[in-house]
């Protein structure tokens, strides 16, 4: 398993040990004693409509389904549109849980009803400007196919997106938020909150400064929320969901925890329909880990939403595939000079940052440039009883580093491998 959602900056105190030290092995091989070649697995072609013929009853009746990478690594944006189109098509799944905002995800909705790359390309800038893993061709030319799908969909099958993460570009939110009061006429107290608001998301000026406001007209709202349902109509909801987000930079300090309030506060509105989301490694993750707050998954699996036991996560492994990192987050020696990312193939499964025990088990079982996923939930499986076992290089901060309960066998975590082989990077968006 590949265990990086974000790359990890390694501050200067590191760089003379890995000066003295790189030539050394600092991670022994782990054992190779766990048995993929007995478990149940499948090669995907992907951009060819694969079957996921692995995949059993047991798994189609889950109500939320998980797909976890680590950001960076080309073939799980195609992995991802193809599970998609096939949870689609086999139970109709059209609400698309993602990593992003509900602003962003209100603006990729829009462009799958029109089709305008710029509107599309609104979603991306605030990537672009800060050199984010996201900012890549593949996920940007993903949303266009998803748009295609669409269009070959009836109304009540096409996909839409449900951002529900912690807001992620204060200047987009200011836009949404001005177009929403466009010909909307506002009390003085309840304008002036509005202006005042777009100001500060607009100049970037501290969340909290932002967040106050927003408070401040939640709390207008609730005092005369039946003049606010007439001005806004069906846009209230939006609206007032939005400004409850800005107040979370202020009352929510954690971003797993956002994500899970969001997703708690907009289930009701998703009609008890099946769900699919792609996210980051961690995110998926359904039981708690030693040395972290508890994930998103983990957090719904404790819940007592009614589909808490109804979750099914898979996860991607990762050999001989590079990642695209921004390069100001890697030492000198590891730099791809004058680029804004670098091709980096320092997070596979089995590098000097990190072995992952029976990496050489599912190299053995796989073929090069392939993708192939284990069923490792089934009967007779080692994964049912076994714990995930991780060493790390000594000069891995411990920030960056993932810590399973040994107590846990691997299936309390996700249910399903992909392991991705000889993947490229993703492609970097410049506009």
């Amino acid at each position: 398993m590949q265990f990086f959602a974000f790359p990890i900056r390694l501050s200067p105190i590191f760089f003379c040990l890995f000066l003295t030290l790189l030539t050394r092995s600092f991670v022994q091989a782990q054992s190779d004693s766990l048995s993929y070649g007995t478990i149940p697995q499948e090669e995907i072609a992907t951009g060819n409509d694969p079957k996921f013929t692995l995949f059993d009853d047991a798994f189609y009746q889950n109500q939320l389904f998980l797909l976890g990478e680590s950001h960076g690594v080309q073939k799980p944006q195609e992995v991802d549109f193809d599970l998609l189109k096939h949870l689609n098509q086999k139970l109709g799944i059209r609400y698309y849980i993602a990593e992003v905002d509900a602003t962003k995800a209100h603006y990729m909705n829009d462009y799958l009803k029109t089709g305008d790359d710029a509107t599309l390309k609104k979603v991306f800038r605030s990537w672009v400007q800060q050199t984010a893993q996201w900012a890549n061709k593949d996920f940007f030319r993903k949303i266009q196919k998803i748009r295609a799908l669409n269009q070959t969909l009836p109304a009540q099958r096409q996909i839409q997106f449900v951002g529900i993460d912690r807001i992620h570009d204060n200047a987009l939110v200011a836009e949404h938020l001005t177009e929403l009061m466009r010909g909307k006429k506002l009390t003085k107290a309840a304008q002036s909150l509005a202006d005042s608001l777009v100001q500060k998301l607009t100049k970037k000026d501290a969340d909290s400064l932002a967040a106050n406001l927003a408070l401040t007209w939640l709390d207008d709202w609730k005092q005369n929320e039946k003049a606010y349902q007439k001005t806004f109509g069906p846009q209230a909801p939006t609206l007032h969901h939005l400004l409850t987000n800005v107040g979370y930079l202020q009352t929510i300090k954690s971003r797993e925890v956002t994500i899970f309030t969001n997703f708690k506060t907009l289930l009701p509105t998703l009609n008890n329909e099946k769900l699919y989301g792609f996210w980051g490694f961690f995110h998926v993750l359904q039981s708690p880990l030693t040395n972290r707050a508890k994930s998103f998954a983990c957090m719904l699996k404790e819940s007592d939403l009614y589909l808490h036991d109804k979750i099914v996560s898979i996860t991607f492994s990762y050999l001989d595939s590079y990642s695209m990192v921004p390069t100001a987050f890697l030492p000198p020696f590891w730099q791809d000079k004058g680029k804004p990312y670098t091709r980096l193939d320092k997070f596979n499964n089995d590098s000097e940052l990190m072995q992952s025990e029976g990496t050489g088990a599912m190299r053995a079982a796989t073929r090069p440039n392939t993708l192939t996923l284990f069923a490792i939930d089934r009967p007779g499986s080692f994964a049912r009883t076994t714990p995930i076992r991780v060493k790390y290089a000594p000069y891995m901060p411990k920030s960056q580093q993932i810590q399973f309960d040994p107590k846990l066998p691997t299936t309390a975590y996700f249910q399903y491998v992909i392991l991705v082989r000889n993947s490229d990077m993703t492609e970097p968006l410049v506009f």
